[in-house]
């Protein structure tokens, strides 16, 4: 009866133990947003997410820790030895040493989410909040945090089982050496996801550009960590691997230059043609949005076979610049009709012989 008492008191103090330490948990790991106040959830430099996994983890230690010690002393209440004292010893050391690295390694996973969580955040706020931006940021996020996971999870697994006195080495070797023909059998894939994650961290095309890849010139539609997707003006989907993409340029990235070039036929005054033209200019560059500069008349630039060649750029917006010419080209059109300018067309000379003359010629040679 006085075994049985003592267990059970040995219960109630676990019990009351556990309490007392989870409310100095539960005070210590308080959450800055259990208030209701949601603006200071997302301040300082560990976030509610690391505060409240930390607590749940070390409530749970604290929880089957208790019960378990609990239990030992119980069985050596009524002379139950279960394990002996030395091999308790070195079991409970052992377990010690795995509920550390099982600690750390959550730590350090929280510690490295948050690290690259913020690192984004502040990237966010200084970039244009375009659901494009959005996008590129998510997946650099996502595929980093995975990163970060798988390496911690491995190193872990490694110090569990030298804790164990297990030959690590060999095990390393075998991975390494299982890399290395994963590498060479699939170096194709490997390529296009390195190639893939630098092409998103370097921002080198979002979707929705308007680029030329490889030959290929469309409009991007994805962008994966292995291939991405440009879709033609004509429809036309092409897929390219993201280790093929050699050279990529970008109609998307600064303003651009819209080149027109005009044609007179030669007996037309060029001087009257090019004031024309800037009088045009100016009159789009007032109405047209997606013109961003004053028009230039450059000037004469070829003299064809039968035509004057003049040449007009304009400065417009990225991806607009293709609707700017053909805006320009039916003003120029009309402006140099109402202004009389002829356009140019192929002229022939042709030269005929009298019939008299001819048929003396003939009657000679006979």
């Amino acid at each position: 009866m006085s075994d049985l008492i003592l267990s059970l008191a040995v219960l109630l103090a676990t019990y009351i133990l556990i309490k007392i330490f989870s409310a100095m948990i539960n005070r210590l790991l308080r959450e800055r947003g259990i208030d209701g106040n949601e603006q200071e959830a997302g301040k300082g430099a560990i976030s509610d997410r690391f505060i409240r996994s930390a607590r749940i983890l070390l409530q749970t230690l604290l929880l089957y820790g208790g019960y378990f010690i609990a239990v030992i002393i119980i069985l050596d209440i009524f002379d139950f030895k279960v394990i002996p004292p030395d091999q308790l010893k070195f079991f409970g050391a052992k377990a010690l040493q795995i509920i550390g690295v099982l600690v750390g390694t959550r730590l350090a996973i929280s510690l490295g989410q948050l690290a690259i969580k913020q690192f984004f955040e502040k990237h966010k706020q200084y970039d244009n909040d375009t659901i494009i931006e959005n996008r590129r940021t998510e997946t650099l996020e996502k595929l980093l945090l995975n990163v970060i996971t798988y390496i911690i999870f491995f190193i872990a697994f490694i110090m569990v089982l030298q804790i164990f006195n297990v030959n690590t080495s060999a095990i390393l070797a075998s991975a390494g050496i299982l890399g290395l023909a994963v590498g060479f059998g699939a170096q194709n894939l490997v390529k296009d996801v390195i190639s893939g994650f630098f092409i998103l961290f370097e921002n080198q095309f979002n979707v929705g550009d308007y680029v030329v890849i490889n030959g290929v010139e469309g409009t991007v539609e994805e962008i994966g960590l292995r291939t991405c997707k440009i879709r033609r003006w004509t429809g036309q989907l092409d897929t390219i691997p993201n280790g093929e993409i050699t050279r990529v340029t970008n109609y998307n990235r600064g303003p651009l230059l819209g080149v027109v070039m005009v044609g007179i036929a030669y007996q037309e005054d060029i001087d009257k043609t090019i004031a024309v033209l800037q009088q045009e200019c100016e009159a789009a560059f007032q109405e047209i949005e997606a013109v961003i500069d004053m028009p230039q008349v450059q000037g004469v630039t070829d003299l064809g076979d039968s035509a004057v060649s003049i040449r007009v750029i304009v400065p417009s917006l990225p991806g607009e610049n293709w609707r700017v010419e053909r805006e320009l080209r039916r003003r120029f059109k009309k402006a140099l009709d109402r202004a009389g300018i002829e356009a140019p067309y192929p002229r022939r000379v042709l030269y005929q012989r009298e019939q008299g003359n001819r048929d003396e010629k003939i009657n000679k040679e006979k």
